[in-house]
């Protein structure tokens, strides 16, 4: 085995089963067998990053533990014929991150099946803007338009629409003309000007939207609808879908419950579209991700993600899990460790 050091984030569970992470020293050593080994040069925080970082059980249960279930960049060496040494890959909606350490660390080494080459018009910035999170909301907009939901004039509602899969949803949807409903928890200014620039024609609070009168069906409203919340914003958003309207549903942040009745299945026609990233076959994969690179990147990427260094991912992590931040924190990896204190 090799020595060579490098950092990572580290979450770590104390004598008093609480959690604390910290970006520290590691080497090669620490990391699981693999035919891959890659240096990664940025990574991305998702929802399920916040939740091991806080030690929830349901997604980590061996600690230490290094989080980040995305990440990009360079094979450094690689035992399998199909991988080579300098490749550009990312690694997207696998267990890196779960299971295994994962891209919060300069260095990760996993399966190549795993591995994903990237195309040479995608950034390892861009990559990570989009990450697992916009790779879900890509699925879940082309599942719309094979649904036949979008043509012209076509209005589409976004649930948690200022988080990484809402946000991505929402300049998608944006950049084929649909005119989007944004419907969010947040409603300061800020949220509002971040939604309307990355493309949402309109910006409803939550609690305005979620309907709680028990009645079978409300007034139509949308053609499409992405949905990332579940709950009592899923059971409005199916209520109020016009005839022959789709949701495509993504998440569970409010609830894996929802209220339901047949009525808008059987007298509007409504369809309920389920998109699981981590499933999608490698073939598929490629090809989703090609369109990502080129003809399908919305023009308001840039505007959905802000970038933080190495040293700053406990605090920004503390922000996604906290709630606070807008759209999607890329982590530039190759940034240099934190002084020792």
């Amino acid at each position: 085995m090799e020595a060579r050091p490098f950092h990572a984030l580290v979450v770590r569970k104390g004598a008093d089963r609480r959690f604390s992470c910290a970006v520290e020293p590691r080497t090669l050593d620490d990391l699981p067998d693999g035919a891959v080994l890659v240096r990664v040069h940025a990574s991305t925080i998702n929802y399920k990053d916040g939740l091991s970082c806080q030690g929830h059980p349901a997604i980590t249960r061996r600690f230490p533990h290094t989080p980040g279930v995305d990440a990009a960049g360079v094979v450094e060496a690689s035992t399998d014929p199909a991988v080579t040494s300098g490749d550009r890959v990312a690694i997207i909606s696998h267990a890196m991150g779960l299971t295994a350490p994962g891209g919060f660390g300069q260095y990760v080494r996993v399966p190549a099946d795993w591995v994903m080459p990237l195309d040479d018009a995608l950034s390892f910035e861009h990559a990570m803007a989009y990450g697992t999170a916009g790779f879900t909301a890509v699925l879940a907009v082309e599942a719309l338009a094979d649904a036949g939901v979008l043509g012209p004039g076509a209005q589409a509602v976004v649930t948690g629409a200022t988080g990484g899969v809402g946000s991505l949803a929402v300049a998608l949807l944006a950049a084929r003309g649909v005119a989007v409903t944004a419907v969010t928890g947040k409603t300061d200014d800020r949220a509002r000007a971040f939604l309307a620039e990355i493309g949402a024609a309109e910006v409803l609070a939550r609690a305005d939207v979620e309907d709680s009168s028990g009645r079978n069906m409300l007034l139509p409203r949308w053609d499409a609808a992405v949905d990332v919340a579940g709950g009592a914003a899923l059971s409005t958003v199916i209520r109020s879908l016009c005839d022959g309207g789709a949701v495509a549903v993504t998440g569970m942040v409010q609830a894996t419950a929802f209220d339901a009745n047949v009525l808008p299945f059987i007298l509007r026609g409504a369809r309920l579209l389920g998109i699981n990233a981590e499933n999608t076959d490698a073939a598929r994969r490629r090809a989703v991700w090609g369109r990502m690179a080129t003809s399908g990147k919305p023009p308001a990427l840039e505007s959905v993600y802000t970038v933080v260094g190495l040293a700053d991912l406990p605090a920004a992590v503390e922000t996604v899990a906290a709630g606070r931040h807008l759209g999607r924190i890329v982590v530039d990896m190759r940034d240099p460790p934190p002084s020792p204190s």
